[in-house]
């Protein structure tokens, strides 16, 4: 893949992780930006001492320039498999994204993991954080032929795989399911940097007829119904569709992430969406 085919993110945190990495961290150690002057029993490298420092120390200590050490972090995806996520190519945009969320973790040093939840975290759709594409290509795979069923109310049990240390999550959802559990996903998330991808088929009400019969289905409940169409109905379900979408701007605002919608896997369009969250 080329590199205008990866993701490029950058993080407004600085990451705690020992091993070094593409990223800002906390620790000292090889780097090219300045931290802090140490002591020389805290640093024993005497091709870092600085002159001009320790000739200024009061007590007469050698001064030793410490360094930023870049660190890693833990790149995830949290996918939504609830029923709707399998309608109108859904899955096949998960499968793109989830692979070309790999590669780019990797290109960066990072390790990638990747959680999916319908009615609950299945095994088959868990991969810790690592840096081996192959597990990932292949749970890619098996998405985009699977068969999902019922809600993602499973989701409310990923943060019990993900790590300790602050990590970059992807939630990956069509945003079909109440408010209430989403916030509470949100909140059970804080303590890591959320980006919200919204999956918006703007053909679920842009296509709807004026006038006639249209059987409709809930795909996570199963329940099937006849509408009677007219276009006050029609005005109706457009005029749903576009406050749903205020609902979830405020909701992942409301907890400091600002959403992108989405039609498929648009990787200029979230690129720029990820440059302007450090720009």
């Amino acid at each position: 893949m080329s590199e205008a085919d990866l993701l490029q993110y950058r993080l407004p945190w600085l990451s705690g992780a020992v091993y070094p990495g593409a990223h800002l961290g906390r620790m000292t150690g090889a780097g090219l930006l300045f931290k802090q002057h140490q002591p020389m029993a805290a640093s024993s490298d005497p091709r870092r001492i600085d002159l001009r420092a320790s000739v200024l120390d009061p007590f007469e200590h050698y001064r030793v320039r410490a360094y930023q050490q870049p660190s890693r972090i833990d790149v995830y995806l949290l996918a939504d498999l609830s029923a709707s996520m399998g309608h109108a190519g859904k899955q096949k945009i998960l499968g793109t994204l989830l692979r070309t969320l790999a590669r780019s973790a990797f290109g960066y040093g990072d390790r990638f993991g990747f959680i999916g939840a319908g009615e609950r975290v299945e095994p088959r759709w868990l991969l810790p954080a690592g840096m081996h594409y192959e597990p990932v290509s292949r749970v890619a795979g098996q998405l985009e032929s699977a068969r999902f069923s019922g809600t993602a109310i499973g989701l409310g049990n990923a943060p019990a795989y993900l790590p300790a240390e602050r990590a970059l999550l992807f939630l990956l959802t069509d945003g079909h399911f109440p408010l209430a559990h989403l916030q509470g996903l949100l909140a059970s998330l804080q303590m890591h940097d959320v980006v919200p991808l919204v999956l918006w088929d703007a053909s679920e009400y842009r296509r709807l007829p004026a006038w006639g019969l249209l059987p409709v289905r809930d795909l996570e409940s199963g329940v099937s119904r006849t509408l009677v169409m007219r276009p006050a109905l029609r005005e109706g379900i457009v005029y749903a569709y576009a406050q749903r979408r205020q609902d979830l701007l405020g909701t992942f605002r409301a907890f400091g992430s600002e959403p992108l919608f989405i039609e498929q896997c648009d990787i200029p369009a979230i690129n720029r969406h990820l440059h302007q969250r450090t720009a």
